[in-house]
């Protein structure tokens, strides 16, 4: 078994920081009252960049559905199969909170959690970033963190058959094009259109450079250059600790009066940068005791539930706040209490729907599998473009 074959335990503890991330800004920064108190105006401040872990996600699903793909592009099953796991690993969880939440917004109407601004076919369709850039808002609470789902999921629409088609000698320079188009095409948005700040967070050909740079260190890491990556180990390291350096600054300015301003011409790319680094740096360093941290049962352990996590952490947060009648903050200690019971029973929710809907949904789809049975045209397409080896083993986008 060759090393692009196999299981990398680090990204899944790596998919556990993204997550972690995330709840960290939902649950504490974003609810902070930076005019109550020095601490809460630091936390308010400086929490915001757990909005980042998105970022972290996408770097992490580019690096990991790309390489699927690359392994097993000559799979005669390729479409079949990866299309099969991807709906058994995204639809049982997601399709469980679309409907939860239609039912409730049909039972208690329109409220800052519920509603139907997003409508029920852009949902099904994973199309409601569209919605969210038309309408300018990302719709009810309750809901709106899927808009980054959607990205994902058109960016899997469209990818396999990208790099089934494209010779290999195209896809270095392909994923670099997209990435830097994305990055052009996200900062003329919004310089030409400043008034609609929800259009370059959320539509998908904007937010591809984070996908096309882990898509690119996918290929590295298959490629034959890749002895010379890890040769850089001290220079990767001294790379992404200088990116570190200037979170605090990038952090600051994202509540300042040019905050779009830095998001959008500057800090999407920072981020694609910073997070493409540390995935390098830990995939050089992959079974030593310097990643063993990410490798502890704890890690990944909330990596396994991320997707859930992910997706339910808001709907519960949204329970408790309004069994206690009022609206979402953090400026007591029985808010704080509040909070903590939220984000304890979404673990344990998210940590029962992986063994109850989640796990048995991904067992069937790994019945799914990759041939190795090439057709005359896979034959004479490999002779041509001599693609990467076949690798029967998935590795589950790290977003879902």
């Amino acid at each position: 078994m060759g090393k692009a074959d196999a299981r990398i335990p680090e990204l899944d503890g790596l998919r556990g920081i993204a997550i972690l991330l995330v709840l960290g800004w939902h649950f504490t920064g974003m609810l902070m009252d930076p005019s109550d108190g020095a601490v809460q105006e630091i936390i308010w401040r400086f929490g915001i960049f757990g909005q980042s872990g998105v970022d972290l996600f996408f770097v992490l699903s580019g690096f990991l559905i790309v390489g699927i793909v690359v392994d097993n592009r000559t799979s005669p099953t390729l479409f079949r199969t990866f299309y099969a796991r991807r709906a058994l690993r995204i639809l049982p969880p997601y399709l469980l909170l679309v409907f939860s939440f239609s039912i409730a917004s049909a039972i208690f109407g329109r409220t800052y959690y519920l509603g139907r601004d997003l409508p029920l076919w852009s949902l099904l369709t994973f199309s409601q970033n569209w919605v969210m850039s038309y309408i300018r808002d990302f719709g009810p609470a309750g809901i709106s963190a899927t808009w980054s789902l959607t990205i994902e999921e058109q960016f899997y629409l469209v990818a396999p058959a990208i790099i089934f088609f494209l010779p290999r000698r195209f896809l270095w320079p392909a994923l670099i094009a997209v990435g830097l188009m994305s990055i052009g095409a996200r900062s003329i948005c919004f310089a030409l259109y400043p008034e609609n700040v929800y259009a370059p967070y959320v539509l998908t050909p904007l937010r591809l450079d984070g996908l096309s740079a882990g898509g690119l260190i996918a290929i590295a890491y298959r490629s034959s250059k890749w002895s010379t990556i890890e040769s850089r180990k001290s220079l990767l390291l001294t790379a992404m600790i200088v990116l570190l350096g200037i979170a605090p600054f990038y952090t600051w300015f994202l509540h300042s009066e040019i905050a779009h301003q830095v998001l959008y011409h500057f800090g999407h790319s920072y981020l694609t940068v910073l997070y493409s680094l540390a995935l390098l740096n830990i995939l050089t360093r992959s079974g030593t005791v310097a990643t063993s941290w990410l490798r502890s049962p704890a890690m990944i352990g909330v990596g396994a539930i991320s997707y859930s996590l992910y997706l339910f952490h808001t709907p519960f947060k949204g329970i408790f706040f309004i069994a206690a009648g009022h609206p979402e903050s953090f400026r007591s200690w029985t808010d704080g209490l509040l909070l903590l019971l939220a984000l304890l029973s979404t673990f344990a929710f998210c940590a029962a729907l992986y063994w109850v809907l989640e796990r048995p949904a991904q067992k069937l789809g790994k019945s799914f599998l990759y041939s190795t049975t090439k057709s005359p045209c896979h034959r004479a397409c490999q002779k041509q473009d001599r693609p990467f080896e076949l690798s029967q083993q998935t590795v589950d986008s790290p977003h879902q």
